[in-house]
């Protein structure tokens, strides 16, 4: 599994590097909104957090190559995921996760460039994590310590009209878990709304 999504990263790395004389390049700017949610799976509980909304925020490089539809981005992001956690007594804590992440896609885009098009979108996404947040989740008695680094594989949908507006909807598949767990795994699961402006 991990040799195959490597092989699709050095990929679209070696597509754009060999296509980059050719290739338009663009900057933009992004922003959205998080919709974040934990699950914990282990031998005898299953426990799924609320979504909770956080933000991201940062750039973004967009390629598109010479060959018709194919592109693709990388994004730089500040990336926050907020949680809601029981305390025990029928009371909440809101916690979050902050991240440096580095998401990189390749879209295939369909429609009028000029007026309207629609995108599909896949690839990995590289997320480091900001502080060293722990929380505890008093209703099975047990600390989380946040880890360094997390992993997923995107896939998304969206459109963008006039050439430079783009609003898109992208899923955070985890391939890694997020959080350090005496008694299972724990993963970040993320919606994530963006609205991208391209110069």
């Amino acid at each position: 599994m991990k040799k195959h999504l490597l092989s699709i990263v050095f990929l679209a790395v070696a597509l754009m590097t060999s296509t980059a004389a050719d290739a338009q390049i663009r900057f933009g700017i992004k922003a959205g909104l998080n919709l974040s949610s934990l699950s914990l799976t282990s031998s005898n509980i299953t426990w799924n957090f609320k979504h909770q909304a956080g933000f991201h925020v940062g750039a973004v490089v967009d390629f598109k190559v010479p060959l018709a539809g194919l592109g693709a981005d990388i994004s730089v992001l500040y990336d926050q995921r907020n949680f809601k956690t029981s305390n025990g007594d029928g009371t909440f804590s809101n916690d979050k996760l902050k991240y440096l992440s580095f998401p990189i896609n390749i879209k295939y885009t369909f429609g009028f460039d000029e007026i309207a098009s629609l995108y599909l979108a896949t690839g990995p996404q590289f997320s480091f994590n900001l502080d060293n947040g722990s929380f505890t989740l008093d209703d099975v008695g047990k600390s989380f310590k946040a880890k360094n680094f997390d992993f997923y594989w995107n896939v998304g949908i969206g459109f963008t009209v006039l050439n430079h507006v783009r609003l898109g909807y992208t899923y955070n598949i985890p391939c890694t878990k997020s959080v350090d767990s005496p008694i299972g795994s724990l993963k970040n699961k993320t919606n994530q709304i963006t609205l991208t402006y391209l110069f």
